[in-house]
């Protein structure tokens, strides 16, 4: 006989998941999928803005506690990297917290209630990526 799965049973098992996914990504992160870039030194200042305002207002609303945490990391470091004109880390941030916003997007859309201020993250994101020449799919955003 089987049991049908609670809200809760659910809710577990999105969660299990996501930092199955989140996992993965960050293992996947350090693989180079194309000839390597040069490291284009970037003027950031005009991105710092966007940059501090997902990290200080947006990022703190994020329900999952793992998608928060990486995701805080990351835009610090995408600050500590536009601060020194960092390309290279820039893009491999971007990259890294893209892939985990889309697969929290995907995974819990219609669990969670953040997905506006994941929305602005992500729009935040797609403007380091324009900047430093590195690239986000904003489209994976629907």
């Amino acid at each position: 006989m089987r049991y049908p799965l609670t809200h809760r049973m659910q809710a577990k098992a999105r969660s299990v998941a996501l930092a199955i996914a989140v996992l993965g990504t960050a293992a996947c992160g350090d693989t180079i999928t194309g000839p390597p870039k040069e490291n284009i030194l970037i003027d950031g200042a005009e991105l710092m803005p966007a940059v501090l305002d997902a990290r200080l207002r947006l990022i703190p609303v994020i329900e999952n506690q793992g998608v928060r945490d990486r995701i805080a990391y990351d835009m610090r470091e995408i600050e500590t990297a536009l601060a020194k004109g960092d390309g290279q880390n820039v893009r491999y941030h971007v990259r890294i917290a893209g892939g985990i916003l889309i697969d929290y997007r995907n995974g819990l859309a219609n669990v969670v209630k953040d997905g506006p201020d994941v929305g602005g993250i992500a729009l935040a994101l797609y403007a380091v990526a324009v900047k430093a020449g590195g690239s986000f799919d904003i489209k994976a955003f629907h």
